[in-house]
């Protein structure tokens, strides 16, 4: 075994010589080997592992103290769970994968929703589109400026290649 390693490693360290022997390409052909080489690894390293989707965990009260999420926000609970799975505020959002708390920064230059939160966040491994639907009808509960607003929303959960990993529809509830 030791000497089959030996003998590989023999021969790849005499392949550079055996190249050296053959023909030299003119300055063109190895320009043209080069672009083509470049080409090739730009095309790997463009190219978007496999499609992994997610489910956002429900945010838990432990998380909301860990992270200081209190006052003025949108809990978005897809589904028929009551869980928040996104909770939007006016400069942030924040998602939970796989027990890990992500914060996403709140682009300043998308449309606005109810509660100042942001149609739009972004963070450095994904970035999340929220909406929700305007149909006049959102129940207020609650009173003053803790009241909150009962609506119904959409989540769109993108990956660093733009490909759509989670989304759901389900409620919303803004205030306080």
């Amino acid at each position: 075994m030791r000497w089959t390693l030996l003998a590989a490693a023999g021969l790849l360290g005499a392949l550079p010589l055996l190249a050296a022997c053959g023909e030299q390409l003119s300055e063109s052909e190895q320009q043209a080997q080069d672009r083509a080489m470049v080409e090739r690894v730009r095309e790997a390293n463009d190219a978007a592992p496999p499609l992994v989707e997610v489910v956002p965990d429900p945010i838990l009260y432990p998380d909301l103290e860990a992270q200081d999420l209190f006052g003025l926000q949108c809990a978005y609970a897809p589904g028929t769970s009551l869980g928040a799975r996104v909770i939007a505020r006016e400069t942030d959002a924040w998602v939970k994968l796989n027990g890990e708390m992500i914060r996403l920064a709140a682009d300043q230059g998308s449309r606005e929703l109810p509660a100042g939160t942001r149609s739009l966040y972004t963070g450095r491994d994904f970035s999340l589109r929220l909406d929700v639907e305007d149909k006049g009808d959102g129940e207020a509960e609650g009173e003053g400026a803790n009241a909150a607003t009962l609506l119904e929303g959409t989540v769109w959960l993108r990956d660093r290649w733009d490909r759509v990993i989670y989304q759901g529809t389900g409620a919303v509830n803004c205030g306080a």
